[in-house]
């Protein structure tokens, strides 16, 4: 049999091993190879599930030997991020307080990836309690990015991102409530996506912000991102926060005729690094030359919007943390307690007229899509900037480096709308620059079939970090 090299994509490791001419059992001794190689350095994985990601493997070389395919995951080693639920398996939240916290069932994701024969080789690291975008973790030590270990991998799911980029595993799943599965896919290189809110079950996965979090894939490319976001999306009736809401088809074409591309004439553009601008700009180019329209857009209201969505995150995640605020405060990272504070600061009143506000201007984005299909804007304003930087200069200004990475995302959190995050070009440093496709809520089609067309035309998704 071949043995598959750890940069090939999800989609063609599947094929492979559909056509039984690589083993599931080999790809995942390739891959735990590759993660106690690279793992120390990278701190991607706070858990390695060897036992079980062998005895998966074992499982799944018999099922297909027997005529039993369960599909393109069959097989195939993933990474979930380390709040998602899994039953028997150390689940830390990313927390002193919950380091040892075993749960007696599975977060709904998981099964949905059990049935379709994933093979799971770990847990990945996260900024504590996933309320934070550097991923520096001060319980765990910081996750590193593979392309430039001294800099940020970007959280809070930056293990899974470092991971995927990293060839450690072919896939992982993150969370997503102020741009957590987007800034790590932005800094690391790789394809993140962050469905609509209310399509993936959030049942059994520790919430940061109730009515904000939302769970999608990672992975090296657009077409592995699609093939587990239609194992994992669905309604769940066990999980209050979903909806039931038809998938609908996925076609991918390597043409955008047809399709109507948004650029923002306001506010995404402002105070950005300038290699930044000139790759997002560039990807717009290409797109309008594989057939798209491209029409400017006005979004007034998109501040406003990033503001709702920071408040609405503080008194939730409050809500959620009262307990470990309150009795265990020398067990949580200085800069969580600094937001819980702010958090419980907020009134009752400041968060129901926030939460009405909300509504009304996700109204206001969707009256945006009567004109456009999809909305075009850089992922993140800058790159992976070095660990323990506070502070970033962006337009010769300082910003607060939470502030700044989230700015272009937090607002598609609140207003629920699918996002996926691409990469794009480099900076001058080499670093990854990723940019964002936003859809009408409930498409995902298009938003993934634009990010295929952009990724078959141009060569980005292929590059990977000098390991």
């Amino acid at each position: 049999m071949k043995t598959p090299l750890p940069e090939m994509s999800l989609a063609d490791l599947g094929a492979l091993i559909r056509a039984k001419q690589v083993s599931p059992v080999e790809v995942t001794e390739q891959a735990i190879a590759r993660i106690h190689q690279l793992n120390p350095r990278l701190n991607a994985f706070w858990t390695v599930t060897a036992g079980l990601a062998r005895e998966q493997a074992r499982a799944a070389e018999a099922a297909i030997t027997r005529g039993e395919y369960r599909g393109p995951l069959h097989g195939v080693p993933i990474g979930l991020k380390d709040l998602i639920h899994t039953r028997g398996i150390r689940t830390t939240f990313g927390s002193k307080i919950t380091r040892d916290f075993v749960p007696d069932a599975d977060a709904a994701v998981v099964e949905r990836l059990r049935e379709a024969g994933a093979v799971l080789v770990g847990k990945t690291a996260l900024h504590e309690f996933a309320y934070g975008i550097t991923n520096d973790n001060p319980h765990f030590g910081p996750t590193r990015n593979p392309w430039a270990p001294a800099r940020v991998s970007g959280g809070s799911s930056g293990g899974s991102g470092v991971a995927v980029a990293a060839g450690l595993c072919y896939a992982a799943l993150g969370t997503d409530t102020g741009g957590s599965i987007r800034i790590p896919a932005s800094f690391c290189g790789v394809a993140g996506l962050k469905p609509t809110l209310g399509r993936v079950s959030l049942r059994n996965i520790q919430p940061l912000g109730y009515t904000l979090d939302h769970c999608g894939p990672m992975a090296r490319t657009v077409v592995d991102v699609g093939l587990v976001y239609q194992v994992i999306a669905g309604y769940d009736a066990e999980d209050e926060f979903s909806v039931d809401h038809p998938l609908g088809e996925i076609a991918l074409r390597k043409s955008l005729a047809g399709v109507r591309i948004g650029v923002p004439e306001n506010f995404f553009f402002d105070d950005l690094q300038p290699d930044v601008e000139r790759a997002v700009r560039k990807a717009i180019e290409v797109m309008h030359g594989l057939g798209a329209e491209t029409v400017p857009v006005s979004l007034p209201f998109i501040p406003q919007l990033v503001e709702v969505a920071r408040d609405l995150l503080l008194v939730e995640a409050y809500a959620v943390h009262a307990a470990n605020f309150r009795d265990h405060p020398d067990d949580l990272g200085e800069d969580l307690k600094a937001l819980f504070r702010k958090g419980r600061e907020l009134s009752a009143e400041h968060y129901v007229e926030t939460q009405r506000l909300r509504h009304r201007l996700r109204r206001e984005m969707e009256r945006v899509f009567d004109q456009v299909n999809v909305i075009i804007t850089p992922a993140t304003p800058l790159t992976a900037f070095p660990i323990g930087n506070n502070q970033v200069t962006l337009g010769g200004m300082e910003y607060d480096a939470r502030a700044a990475s989230t700015r272009f995302l937090r607002c598609f959190d609140a207003s629920g709308h699918p996002a996926l995050a691409i990469p794009c070009g480099t900076d001058s440093q080499g670093l990854p620059i990723g940019l964002q496709i936003v859809g009408r809520l409930w498409d995902e089609a298009v938003v993934l079939h634009t990010g295929y067309a952009y990724e078959q035309a141009t060569d980005w998704h292929t590059r990977r970090p000098p390991l």
